[in-house]
């Protein structure tokens, strides 16, 4: 029992002094309470960093991906119409094996695999028996516009060789040693300025191509072959007025193509076609 001095005089105190808590526990406890939470908060901070760091690598990611897609090669146009997909429904009547190569095609297609949709297109077209008549024009299209797309964005290898400029090169000397033409070189070098070669440049160059182009009067249209194969189809603004026969190409492709009557409608076409020409080609006029 202790006694203590209150507002009223001696008063009775149930608690004594020495079990009160003193000012300096007070004190402590506050301290340990704010040390407390501020612990709680720089757990949290951290944790909520860790998570926004994972949420950002993880966008990142996505970014990154969505990049890389974005770097396969979309489906060409032309200034005449757009690009469009080619039709690849299996009717009952087509072969097995032309409804295995459309169904891989339409596959290749959806993941813009591009070696693997160019393959199966040739593969398509070089079915006995036409079996695809219906859609080779349109399986014909696809391929030239991947075409362009692999020589001239992607330098694909089988066309193009790589080489180093040497003391006394020119582009034009380049190009010539290697049977192909100035503005094919030009075009296979979008960042490099043609007129101010340096010695050691790395350059690419089309490597003696072999160019045959055959254009058909009944059909307006004129097929360029590379190295024995099909690479693309131009339409004629008109019917060509050469005779039927072989035809080489000289120093002009342009004239060499006036000359022959072939004259194809776009204009950027027209340009792509004449650049790709060196001199010695060879033009077939078929009637057909």
């Amino acid at each position: 029992m202790a006694f203590a001095r209150g507002i009223f005089g001696i008063e009775y105190d149930p608690e004594p002094e020495a079990k009160r808590p003193s000012g300096l526990w007070i004190v402590v406890g506050a301290v340990i309470a704010v040390a407390a939470v501020s612990l709680a908060v720089t757990v949290v901070s951290r944790v909520k960093g860790r998570i926004d760091e994972r949420r950002e690598a993880e966008a990142m990611a996505e970014e990154a991906k969505k990049a890389a897609l974005a770097t396969l090669p979309e489906p060409a146009k032309t200034a005449e119409k757009p690009e469009e997909k080619i039709e690849v429904a299996t009717p009952e009547k087509r072969p097995a094996k032309a409804q295995s190569l459309l169904m891989r095609l339409d596959e290749a297609e959806k993941s813009r695999d591009l070696v693997l949709i160019v393959t199966t297109i040739e593969q398509l077209r070089a079915l006995p028996g036409k079996p695809l008549a219906d859609i080779d024009d349109s399986l014909a299209r696809r391929l030239g516009a991947l075409n362009v797309q692999w020589l001239f964005e992607y330098s694909n290898a089988q066309w193009v060789k790589r080489v180093k400029v040497k003391a006394g090169d020119s582009a034009t000397r380049i190009a010539r040693e290697h049977g192909s033409t100035l503005a094919s070189f030009v075009k296979l070098n979008p960042g490099i300025d043609a007129g101010r070669l340096k010695i050691g440049m790395e350059v690419g160059v089309m490597n003696h191509p072999r160019l045959n182009l055959v254009v058909s009067a009944r059909a307006r249209t004129a097929d360029l072959h590379l190295n024995g194969k099909f690479f693309k189809r131009y339409n004629l603004a008109i019917g060509t007025s050469a005779k039927p026969g072989a035809y080489e190409v000289g120093a002009s492709p342009k004239k060499s193509l006036g000359e022959c009557g072939v004259v194809v409608g776009n204009a950027d076409e027209r340009s792509e076609l004449e650049s790709l020409l060196p001199r010695g080609s060879s033009i077939t006029v078929s009637d057909m």
